[in-house]
This record gives structure tokens, C-alpha cells and sequence, in this order.
């Protein structure tokens, strides 16, 4: 289903990948309000900015609060980025353009245990529904403010999507 991408992307013709990464030890991540393009990407091991639009990726450093919900950051002018991820908050599952991500979660008896699976589908503005991943519970997904961007992060590591067409 997913070919040489994490996520299914092939019937999503507004959108291309912009960034595939692992990321060791994931915990947060949140977009700029101000430069809704720039994500702020959390781990264990370190802090790191996603250039959505360019690809690129940076180290960086910053403070933040797993209670609150937030980070700053003094390469993103010391903003107040709200984090989301495995273990809180949450991100816009519809974008201001009409594009949105559902899911469905069902229970599973697999090697003995209950596990949760789920099923996360892509809803285009024009009203077209596309699976784009099937599997365990991922850590976190939705659009940047502006909606250009979407971000699916799960145990193998973040895909950034862009829209091909910003206006």
C-alpha cells in the first residue's frame, strides 16, 4: 500500500512530500503561527526545525513545557509554539482550505494481546477519501495553521507533506 513512503500518498494529487525523517525518540512538535512553515520537532536525542517548504532540517535549541504545551525558541523569535504528541494536545484536523483527516480505531487480538489499531484517511477539499495509513496507533497528525503543511508522525519516523499549489 504505502510503496517506499511511510504514509500513502499516491492518490493525493494537491500534495507532494516535502520531508521524510526518522526521529529517534520523538516527544513534540508544533508550527509557527508567524512562519506557519517552519515546524519545531522535539526528541530525546535533540531539537530540530523543519523547513516545510524547503525540506531542510536544523538543529536548534529550546525551552518547553510538557504540562503547558508549549516551546520557545529563540531561532523561531522566541514565539510560543504549541507542542503536541504522543502523550498530549493535539493539531487541526481540518485545514482552512476544506482538506481534513479522519480516522477510524478498531481493536485487534494479536500475539495474545488486545491491541488498537488504526485506520487514518485523507478527505480533500473536493471531497475525495483516501486511506493513508493503516497500522498501530501513530503519535500525532494534522495541518499547519495555515493548512499548506500536514504532519504525520509515528513510530518509524515524521512525513511532512506540502500542497503543491499554496495561494
Amino acid at each position: 500500500m504505502y510503496g517506499d513512503h511511510w504514509i500513502d500518498t499516491a492518490e493525493l494529487d494537491s500534495w507532494c512530500i516535502s520531508i521524510e525523517k526518522v526521529v529517534g525518540g520523538f516527544l513534540w512538535l508544533g508550527f509557527s503561527e508567524t512562519e506557519p512553515w517552519k515546524m519545531l520537532c522535539i526528541s530525546s536525542d535533540k531539537t530540530t526545525i523543519f523547513d516545510c517548504d524547503s525540506g531542510t532540517v536544523t538543529e536548534t535549541d529550546c525551552a518547553y513545557d510538557e504540562d503547558a504545551l508549549f516551546a520557545l525558541c529563540e531561532d523561531l523569535n522566541d514565539e510560543q509554539i504549541t507542542i503536541a504528541g504522543q502523550y498530549g494536545g493535539s493539531l487541526p484536523q481540518t485545514s482552512p482550505q476544506g482538506d481534513k483527516v479522519t480516522c477510524e480505531r478498531r481493536n485487534v487480538f494479536e500475539y495474545g494481546k488486545d491491541l488498537v489499531r488504526e485506520r487514518v484517511f485523507f478527505c480533500a477539499k473536493e471531497g475525495t477519501k483516501h486511506e493513508i495509513y493503516e497500522g498501530y496507533l501513530p503519535y500525532i497528525y494534522g495541518f499547519s495553521p495555515d493548512g499548506n503543511y500536514f504532519v504525520f508522525a509515528q513510530d518509524a519516523g515524521l512525513t511532512v507533506l506540502k500542497r503543491k499549489n499554496q495561494h
